[in-house]
C-alpha cells in the first residue's frame, strides 16, 4: 500500500487572515482536516463538508474551501505532497453546486427554449451586443467577490516573484498608494519586486507591483506616483476584470446569469492572466482618470508625462512597460492637455534617490 503522509503545509485565507494570506501547517486522518501552531484555533467541517479544485498555471495548486459560522476560509496547497495528504481523504470529483431559485430556473428554461428554436438569431444576438453582455456580466460582480478572487490569484502569482518585504522605498510606494486610492472600496495592497524590467502592473482587487526596475528609472517621487496613478485606475475602471471574463468566455456569463458569480471565473483567473492586454481606449482612460487621482491628491501630475516621453525616446530598448502599456503619440497629447492650467504642486516629501538605491 502506497504511503501516504498525514501532514503538509499551505495558504490559509479567511476571516481574520491578512489578505496575503497565511502560512500554514496542517495534519490530516480519517477524523478530518486540523490545523496546527496559530491556526490550531480555525474550525473546519468534516470532510465531506470540504469542497476543492484544481487551479493556478498548469493546475499546480490544490485549493480546499469550507464555510464556517465566522465565514468562508479556503486553504491553497502547492506541495505535492502536501496534496497527497488532502486527496487521500477529499470526496472525490466534489463540485460546488448552488439550487438556482424558481425565478432562475424559468429564466434558464426560457433561455433553453430560445436557443433551440432561434438558435441562429440568438447567437446573432450575442455576437452583436457582446461588449454590452460583458459589461453587463462586470457590473454583476460584486466588489467583494473580485477582490476574494483577486486575493487567490496574487497568492500564486506571488510565489513566481521576488517580493521585496524590506525595501527602503515600499513605505514611499504605500504613503503615495494610499493618497491615490483613498475612499475606495478595494484594500489595496503595494508592493515591490526584485526585477530588472521597468514595469509596474496591477491586479482586480487591488494588487499592485512596482518593479526595482522602474523605481531606479524613474527620476522622482512624483514619476513614481504617475505610473502608480495609472495601474490604481486600472483596478478602479476595473479593465483587469473585464478582461478576465472576457478571456473565461461566455461559461462566465452564463454563470453569473445563474447566480454562481465565482464558479466558472475563478476557474480561469489565474490561467489568463498572462494573456491580458488593455486596449488602447483602457490604457488611455487610466492616463486621463490617473490624471484626474494625482491631482485629488495634491500629486504634481506632469510626473506622468515626463517618464512615459522619455522612456519613449529611445525605441532601440522599448521598456517592458511601454509593451505592456503601449505609448503612442496621441496618449501624451491627451495627458497634456488635461493638465489643470496654472496650477502649483508642493514637491512630495520624499529623498527619492536614497530610497530608490536598493533597485540597483
Amino acid at each position: 500500500m502506497t504511503n501516504v503522509p498525514n501532514a503538509g503545509s499551505g495558504l490559509v485565507f479567511g476571516p481574520q487572515i491578512d489578505t496575503a494570506g497565511s502560512a500554514a501547517r496542517f495534519s490530516v486522518s480519517a477524523l478530518g482536516l486540523q490545523f496546527q501552531g496559530e491556526q490550531a484555533d480555525i474550525v473546519v467541517p468534516g470532510w465531506s463538508a470540504l469542497r476543492w479544485r484544481k487551479g493556478g498555471f498548469n493546475d499546480a495548486q490544490l485549493l480546499v474551501e469550507w464555510t464556517t459560522p465566522e465565514g468562508a476560509f479556503s486553504l491553497s496547497v502547492g506541495d505535492p505532497a502536501s496534496q497527497s495528504a488532502l486527496l487521500a481523504h477529499l470526496p472525490g470529483a466534489m463540485q460546488e453546486t448552488t439550487r438556482p431559485s424558481r425565478a432562475t430556473r424559468t429564466a434558464s428554461n426560457s433561455m433553453i427554449f430560445l436557443l433551440v428554436l432561434l438558435p441562429i438569431v440568438v447567437i446573432g444576438l450575442i455576437v452583436w451586443q457582446a461588449d454590452r453582455l460583458i459589461d453587463w456580466a462586470v457590473s454583476n460582480i460584486p466588489v467583494e467577490t473580485e477582490i476574494r478572487l483577486g486575493r487567490e490569484a496574487f497568492a500564486q502569482q506571488r510565489q513566481g516573484l521576488a517580493i521585496l518585504e524590506n525595501h527602503p522605498g515600499l513605505p514611499m510606494l504605500r504613503q503615495i498608494g494610499a493618497r491615490l486610492t483613498g475612499g475606495s472600496p478595494y484594500p489595496y495592497e503595494f508592493h515591490i519586486a526584485r526585477d530588472e524590467a521597468i514595469n509596474a502592473f496591477a491586479m482586480p482587487g487591488g494588487f499592485v507591483v512596482v518593479h526595482t526596475g522602474l523605481l531606479a528609472s524613474a527620476d522622482s517621487a512624483e514619476e513614481l506616483a504617475a505610473v502608480v496613478a495609472h495601474e490604481v485606475q486600472h483596478v478602479e475602471r476595473r479593465h483587469g476584470l473585464r478582461g478576465l471574463v472576457h478571456a473565461a468566455g461566455w461559461r462566465a456569463v452564463l454563470s453569473l446569469v445563474l447566480g454562481n458569480t465565482g464558479g466558472s471565473i475563478a476557474g480561469s483567473w489565474v490561467e489568463n492572466l498572462g494573456d491580458l492586454r488593455f486596449s488602447r481606449s483602457q490604457e488611455t482612460d487610466a492616463d486621463l482618470e490617473g490624471v484626474k487621482a494625482l491631482v485629488r491628491a495634491d500629486i504634481d501630475p506632469r510626473g506622468m508625462v515626463a517618464f512615459f516621453a522619455r522612456l519613449a525616446k529611445d525605441p532601440s530598448h522599448l521598456p517592458a512597460l511601454l509593451s505592456s502599456h503601449p505609448a503612442s503619440t496621441e496618449r501624451m497629447t491627451a495627458v497634456r492637455a488635461a493638465l489643470p492650467k496654472d496650477r502649483a504642486y508642493p514637491p512630495l516629501p520624499y529623498d527619492y534617490h536614497r530610497l530608490r538605491g536598493a533597485a540597483k
